[in-house]
This record gives C-alpha cells, sequence and structure tokens, in this order.
C-alpha cells in the first residue's frame, strides 16, 4: 500500500468510524498500530543501509592504504586489459601519473621483455583464455617505453574470476635489480675463492651446502647436502671436539661467531686445513631458526706459513753457523799463515843457521799452508759469487776417463801413508757435456774430504753409465764415516761434522750448488766407523734431469 492509497483509505474510515460506535474505534487502533511498526521497520532499514555503506567505506579505505604500503608493486586491470589502479611503488618506480594512464590499454604503456621479446600482449591473451596464473622467468624485466626506465623483476600475473567469469587480472612484481646485482657480484667474488657458504636444515636435520665446496674437495654429492654424521666423517679426529662444541652451543641459542681452524678430508684422502665460521639467524622457541655460516680453505696460509717458519729456522740456523763460520775462520785463515809467515821468517833470517834439509822441509810446509790458505780463500770467494748468482760456467764435451786419470794422478801425492788411492773407471770411455773446471773442482773437493777423514784402507774413485742418459760419479773411502744427524746437514753451508777438522764447512754446500747447475743430484752414504761414499749423477748431454740410483757399486 502506497501512500496515497494509504490517506485516502485510512483517514475516512476513521473518521467515520468515530460516528459508528465503539467496535469501529478498536478496528481504527489496530490500522494505527499496523503504520506505526511499518515506519519502525522503514527506518530500521534505512539505517542498516547507512551503517554497511559506512562500514563499506572504511574497509575501502583500509584497502586503499593496504595497496600502496604493499611490498610489491601492483597493477589493477580490468578484464579487457585497461589500467584500473597502480599502487603507489610502481607509480614510482615506473615515474608514472596514475591520472594520465588510467583507463589505457596496458601494453600500451608497459612491456615485460624476456629473451628480448614483449611478452606482456601474450600474457594478457592467456589469462582472458582461462588461464589462471602466470609466472615471470627469472630473467624477466619490466620497461617504460616513454621514458625507457627497465628493471628485473620477478612475480607474475593472476586472473580474478566471478562466477566463473573474468573481470579483473591483477599483476603483482618485485624490483630484484639490486638483490640480483649483489649476489652475481658475490658470486663472482667467492669464484675466485676458496670461500664456501653453508646453512644448516633444523626441520631436515642436514647442512645444506655450496655446490663449489663438494667440486673443490672432490667429494661426490647428489643434492649438496651431508648429514651431522656424513660431516663429522670428513672432519679431522683431533678437530672434531672443538668444532663442534661451538655448533652445539649454536643449535642452543648461544652465540657463539669465533672462527674455528679445523682440517677436512679431501676426496683423496689428503688433509686439508679450513676455517669456519657461523652465527643462527632468529629463534623460534628456545631454538634458534636457522644457522648460517662460511667456511675458508687455509691451507694456502698454511704452507705458506709453513715455509715462512722453515725460512726461519734455516735463516736463525744459518745466522749461527755464519756466527760459528766466522769465528772459526780467524783459526783456519791465522793458522797457515802463521806457519807460512814463521817458516818465511826463518828462512830469511840472517842469524838462522839452516842445513839444506831443513830449507826445503820448511818450503814444503810454506807450500802447504799456502795451498790450505788458497783453498779455503778459494771456497769463500766461490761462496760470494753464489750469493750474487755470478758464479761462471764454461760448458764443453770432454772425456771422464781423462780427468778422472788427471786427477788420481795430482791426488795421490795427498793421500796419507797406507792409504791407497784406486781409480775404478769403466773400459768404455763416456764424454759428458758440462764445465771441466767446475766438475774437477767437485772431485776434488769430494777426494779431499776423503782424506781428511782417512787414515788407512783406501779411497776408490770413478764412473758408472747409468742407462742411455746419465752417468753417476762416486768417491768411496774406507775412513770413520759420518753419523745420520752429519748426513743430514752435510751439504748446508758452514756446517762442519768434526769441528776439529780444518775447512770452511762450504766445500759440499759449494759440490751441489755445481752439480744441480748441471742437472744432477748429489747424496752420501754412511755409517759411524764404516767409511763413506758420495755419488753425482750427471746428464750425458747437458742439462736435462737424472736421478740417483740407490745400488751400491
Amino acid at each position: 500500500m502506497n501512500r496515497s492509497s494509504f490517506n485516502t483509505f485510512v483517514f475516512p474510515v476513521f473518521f467515520s468510524s468515530l460516528a459508528i460506535g465503539d467496535n469501529s474505534l478498536i478496528t481504527v487502533i489496530v490500522l494505527l498500530l499496523i503504520v506505526v511498526f511499518a515506519l519502525c521497520v522503514a527506518v530500521k532499514c534505512l539505517y542498516g543501509q547507512r551503517r554497511a555503506l559506512k562500514k563499506a567505506l572504511v574497509g575501502d579505505a583500509v584497502c586503499r592504504q593496504l595497496f600502496d604500503v604493499w611490498p610489491l608493486s601492483i597493477l589493477v586491470l580490468g578484464a579487457d586489459g585497461k589500467i584500473e589502479r597502480m599502487n603507489k611503488l610502481l607509480l614510482e618506480e615506473l615515474q608514472l601519473d596514475l591520472r594520465q594512464v588510467a583507463g589505457r590499454q596496458a601494453v600500451d604503456i608497459i612491456e615485460l621483455i624476456q629473451d628480448k621479446e614483449n611478452l606482456l600482449p601474450r600474457f594478457l591473451e592467456e589469462i582472458q583464455s582461462g588461464k589462471r596464473n602466470i609466472l615471470f622467468s627469472t630473467n624477466c624485466f619490466i620497461r617504460e617505453p616513454r621514458s625507457n626506465i627497465s628493471f628485473l623483476i620477478q612475480g607474475g600475473i593472476v586472473g580474478i574470476y566471478e562466477s566463473g567469469r573474468l573481470i579483473k587480472m591483477i599483476v603483482y612484481l618485485r624490483n630484484v635489480l639490486e638483490e640480483r646485482t649483489q649476489r652475481h657480484v658475490l658470486n663472482i667474488a667467492l669464484s675466485k675463492t676458496h670461500i664456501f657458504s653453508w646453512s644448516f636444515d633444523m626441520e631436515r636435520n642436514l647442512m645444506v651446502i655450496d655446490p663449489r665446496y663438494f667440486d673443490y674437495l672432490k667429494i661426490p654429492t647428489q643434492d649438496y647436502t651431508l648429514t651431522m654424521e656424513q660431516f663429522s666423517d670428513l672432519v679431522h679426529p683431533d678437530d672434531r671436539k672443538v668444532l663442534f662444541d661451538a655448533l652445539a652451543g649454536q643449535l642452543t641459542g648461544n652465540l657463539y661467531e669465533a672462527p674455528v681452524p679445523y682440517r677436512l678430508r679431501r676426496g683423496d684422502g689428503g688433509w686439508e686445513w679450513f676455517e669456519g665460521q657461523s652465527t643462527y639467524v632468529g629463534q623460534l622457541s628456545d631454538l634458534p631458526f636457522r644457522i648460517v655460516g662460511i667456511c675458508m680453505s687455509t691451507q694456502r696460509h698454511k704452507d705458506i706459513e709453513d715455509r715462512l717458519n722453515d725460512a726461519l729456522r734455516k735463516a736463525q740456523r744459518s745466522d749461527r753457523l755464519k756466527s760459528a763460520f766466522l769465528a772459526n775462520m780467524s783459526h783456519e785463515i791465522r793458522t797457515p799463515l802463521n806457519a807460512i809467515v814463521g817458516f818465511s821468517t826463518l828462512l830469511v833470517s840472517e842469524q838462522s843457521d839452516l842445513r839444506p834439509e831443513d830449507i826445503e822441509e820448511y818450503a814444503a810446509l810454506i807450500e802447504k799452508n799456502g795451498q790450505l790458505l788458497m783453498f779455503l780463500i778459494s771456497d769463500i770467494l766461490d761462496l760470494s759469487k753464489i750469493e750474487s748468482n755470478t758464479m761462471e760456467f764454461n760448458v764443453s764435451v770432454f772425456s771422464l776417463n781423462k780427468m778422472f786419470a788427471d786427477i788420481a794422478r795430482m791426488q795421490r801425492l795427498n793421500v796419507k801413508p797406507g792409504v791407497e788411492l784406486i781409480a775404478d773407471l769403466p773400459a768404455e770411455d763416456v764424454s759428458i757435456t758440462a764445465d771441466p773446471v767446475r766438475l774437477e773442482q767437485v772431485v776434488n773437493n769430494l777426494i779431499n774430504n776423503a782424506i781428511k777423514f782417512t787414515s788407512r784402507g783406501s779411497i776408490r774413485i770413478g764412473y758408472r753409465r747409468r742407462g742411455e742418459k746419465d752417468v753417476e760419479l762416486f768417491v768411496e773411502d774406507t775412513g770413520k764415516g759420518m753419523s745420520e744427524e752429519v748426513i743430514a746437514h752435510v751439504f748446508e753451508r758452514f756446517y762442519k761434522g768434526d769441528s776439529f777438522v780444518q775447512g770452511t764447512g762450504l766445500g759440499l754446500a759449494i759440490c751441489k750448488t755445481i752439480v744441480e747447475h748441471f742437472g744432477g743430484e748429489i747424496r752420501a752414504e754412511s755409517e759411524a766407523g764404516e767409511g763413506a761414499r758420495f755419488e753425482v749423477c750427471l746428464p750425458v748431454g747437458g742439462k736435462s734431469r737424472c736421478a740417483l740410483s740407490h745400488n751400491r757399486l
């Protein structure tokens, strides 16, 4: 019943009922009550609509605020592909004004570039054809052609449906250019180092490790993970406690960030030094959410440290030996000089009454001490040449049989009574390419050493062919021999196994330098009281490498 019909019907009836009687009055009252009730219902409905409208407006305001503060860039399109809304983040990144682009086709405003192709038109067509969701690839760019703004993104497109009908399309994306750039720079930097990242998965109880880690150590793997048991097997037994104590502390929530050195077993079975450092990220209840860390190979630094320490020890020992050498040298030089000066004074003294045999003896002593002094000075000069890398070598081809025959003829004059010098030479002569003067120096030095320490028996010299390319020279005596300690240092500079024997402690070190210059090798064999044998292996044709035979002649 509308408002006009109500007036034409109710009020006439009401006034006519007043004249009729009491029964008609009751009827009018009932009708009035109905009207009042209808008015109340109408007012209530109107109030509810206003509340709903207010609530909707509040909800829309909240949605707009969330839309603009959301950490993702969002583009809302209609079913026809026209731009309806863009949140604040996307507008700022693309430097757009919503008032200028709203209602325009999205394909006219932005591009999605992948492999140099704009895929946005195709993606929108797929969504419009019924596809619900499209994810962008990892190398997808968004581009605003007008200002040529572009950056790497991660995201996708979602279709919104109502009653099976597409009503909107939502493009969501995130600018990952800086993140990817930093990651690539970090990966490039790490690829040039032996630093590897890892994390500990609390749920699976697994260590997830950089794939380069397994390649570096040559450890087989399927998914680049290790259980704690597998990792423990790789750690050196002596290092497990300190490493796992530090890790256990972090598992219980104790922040321990000090680096821990330890050794890992490589795929070839060898051990390599590493240094690990880790921390945890957040906590759930009493446990850390995740443990992350790095490990770095320190083997190269360890090797350098060991070499430096070894060099330091050698330098310290060399310094001590040099000090002893200088202290001894004054004695070594003074002794022959005193003899030379003393006997020379006697020979030229007018007051001395010398017999011819005395003069001959004194002259022989002067010559002997002069030769000794010459040898001392020669060793010092050779050392100086070695230190300055100025030692000269005049290479030629010469006969070993002739060289040893000449040496034997001269050295037989120097051996002690009761000692026989034997030249043990092969029937077939061998010619060698080297410096004959320097090689004679080596052999003579070895013979002179043998003479010093051999008072009876024999000194045997010679050589033997070793294969087609090498020859082995030897000097063997029946003297007092050498201990293992002396053999270990006998080729070191300034080292003297017997401080009571005259010499600079340089002869054998010089021999070693000369031999190695020609690509050879020198070694000593001896037992205390059983004599000594020195062997020199040289290539016949020049500076190719050779190796000593360990078979005694």
